[in-house]
């Protein structure tokens, strides 16, 4: 008896001790903490280092993503929007197992396939084409007989509008009403199989071209979104010197460098005379633009606020002008402040030489081809 609890006393200890040399189970919340730990240390810092995220889908045959592009080009005028669900979801299998320019080039086609999908034919007969639009535009209901004075494809946008599909109505300017979708989950689809400076540069472009930059010839941003805007191009193009659509950026920065600098033709920042800012919050905006260090920004934002101190006899002195413009007329104190404004800080205007459009969805794309 003492023999049998001997052996059953030897064989619990050793079972407590190779228990105690098993590998401990982490927890579901361990290991939360753990791979966000993981996650955070991964910080890609140039475009060699920055690789697309791999993305496990389920298997799927080879063809169905080789005609993807021709299914999405049969997608027009006359489709209804399942068809665009039936690319998302298409996509999201083929994707995993595109390389990085046959994806770029898909994504290419999406866009071109919403815009075909979103082209409407305004008639004479949509008489309550522009009172409709400006419901839905202020996300009010659009009464059932008012509609039914539109055309059928019209009726049937403005009922994606109200059932909260990918499809909204968005205002032009000047009258004009047109549809467009969520450029954000549009490259959501895309951006986890995109280089860093790749997704840095489309998703910000989706981000700024959801709406407007011109309404009625002023600029539809605030002072503060300008800003912003050309700070990120300036850090883009320092960042990613060989990134992709470097060209593009550089435009970009020159197109918001200018606006601050000169605002447009029913947007300005300044007075008439270009003495003071005309509204009180702006000074403070650029004096810390001029603080920005290494910045092209920088020194335009000190050679503005420069400006704007010089009194109307120091202008003269340094931007001496006669008064009269080139058609002989004398130049009013306007004209004046700005011929002597365009001489203190000279910058071309970007759009003169610019061959490209980087207003309207996720790319820069040729004037010609719009």
């Amino acid at each position: 008896m003492q023999k049998t609890l001997l052996s059953l006393t030897t064989v619990m200890s050793l079972l407590v001790a190779l228990s105690g040399c098993q590998p401990k189970v982490e927890t579901p919340a361990e290991s939360n903490d753990r791979q966000r730990v993981e996650r955070n240390n991964q910080q890609p810092l140039s475009i060699e280092q920055s690789k697309p995220a791999v993305v496990t889908e389920p298997a799927i045959d080879a063809k169905t993503c080789l005609d993807l592009s021709k299914s999405m080009q049969k997608v027009d005028e006359t489709s209804k929007i399942e068809a665009i669900y039936a690319i998302q979801k298409r996509l999201k299998n083929c994707l995993p197992t595109a390389n990085n320019a046959e994806v770029l080039s898909l994504l290419t086609d999406y866009q071109a396939m919403y815009k075909r999908f979103l082209t409407i034919s305004q008639t004479m007969e949509d008489e309550n084409f522009y009172t409709v639009m400006s419901m839905a535009d202020e996300g009010k209901k659009v009464p059932e007989p008012l509609l039914k004075t539109l055309n059928p494809r019209l009726q049937y946008f403005i009922r994606l509008v109200e059932d909260d599909a990918d499809v909204r109505v968005i205002y032009l300017g000047e009258g004009y009403y047109e549809f467009t979708h969520d450029l954000q989950a549009m490259v959501d689809i895309f951006t986890p199989y995109l280089r860093q400076d790749q997704k840095a540069f489309i998703e910000r472009l989706a981000m700024d071209n959801q709406d407007i930059l011109w309404n009625d010839g002023g600029i539809a941003i605030s002072f503060v979104e300008v800003i912003e805007r050309a700070q990120f191009w300036e850090d883009y193009i320092a960042r990613y010197p060989k990134g992709y659509a470097y060209q593009d950026a550089k435009h970009l920065s020159e197109v918001y460098r200018y606006l601050i600098l000169f605002g447009s033709e029913n947007t300005q920042w300044t007075d008439d005379s270009i003495h003071e800012f005309v509204t009180p919050e702006y000074r403070p905006l650029m004096l810390k633009l001029a603080r920005r260090p290494n910045s092209v920004l920088a020194r335009d934002a000190q050679a503005l606020l420069d400006f704007i101190a010089l009194t109307d006899s120091q202008r003269q002195e340094k931007y001496p002008t006669s008064g009269i413009d080139e058609n002989g007329d004398e130049m009013s104190e306007w004209a004046i402040a700005r011929y002597q404004r365009a001489e203190a800080l000279p910058m071309e205007s970007p759009w003169q030489a610019a061959t490209k459009n980087c207003f309207i969805g996720v790319f820069c794309v040729e004037k010609d081809t719009e």
